[in-house]
């Protein structure tokens, strides 16, 4: 063998040996100090895209009042420590006519609505076309205090199909029974927003 092969042999060993890892190690580095997105930039990029889904039910249905309610843990039971498990309502659209509700429905232990929660998890909507003549649930509050004609509930459920929130409809100006089209499009719409926060809620860190 050749001095000149000689030396080539040993250059080619030592790039494989050394500076072939040591390469690999600086790719390695550069990607994971890629910056990440940022969990408040993650919040609004949902609250964006959730906002227009609202927006879009809002001037399809005509409503007065659309909000979107979620479950969380709020406290824990003594002397057990088990979780209180609460909901609050995180996402709320309005008619200029409308006040809001947002500020009142925050850190509501679940017990208070059993009735319309339990036929939420079992059928996954309710309807009070009107409230005089239909079965309230228990949800006679919004008539007497926000002066709904027409109330609708349906389950929020993520892509495992687990019941994570709730969406409220409501009119006030007068009794509105939703068409067979306008739920078709309302599930539509709910399950795009179960899409989006079941994406939100598995990326959170």
């Amino acid at each position: 063998m050749t001095m000149l092969a000689t030396l080539t042999t040993i250059i080619v060993a030592l790039i494989t040996s050394v500076i072939g890892p040591l390469l690999m190690t600086w790719f390695k580095n550069k990607l994971e100090s890629k910056p990440k997105v940022s969990s408040v930039k993650e919040a609004i990029d949902l609250n964006e895209l959730v906002d227009h889904q609202l927006d879009v039910m809002m001037d399809e249905i005509e409503c007065d009042r659309i909000w979107i309610g979620q479950f969380h843990n709020g406290g824990h039971f003594y002397p057990t420590g088990k979780s209180i498990q609460k909901f609050s309502i995180f996402y709320e659209k309005l008619s200029i006519a409308t006040s809001a509700i947002q500020h009142i429905f925050q850190q509501i232990p679940v017990s208070l609505f059993p009735k319309a929660l339990s036929k939420l998890y079992k059928d996954g909507e309710l309807a009070i076309v009107n409230y005089n003549t239909d079965e309230n649930y228990d949800l006679g509050l919004f008539a007497k205090d926000y002066n709904t004609k027409s109330f609708y509930m349906l389950a929020i459920d993520d892509l495992d199909g687990h019941f994570i929130g709730v969406i409220g409809i409501a009119f006030n100006e007068k009794e509105h029974k939703l068409s067979k089209e306008e739920w078709i499009f309302i599930r539509q719409k709910v399950g795009a927003i179960g899409s989006l926060l079941t994406n939100y809620l598995r990326t959170k860190k």
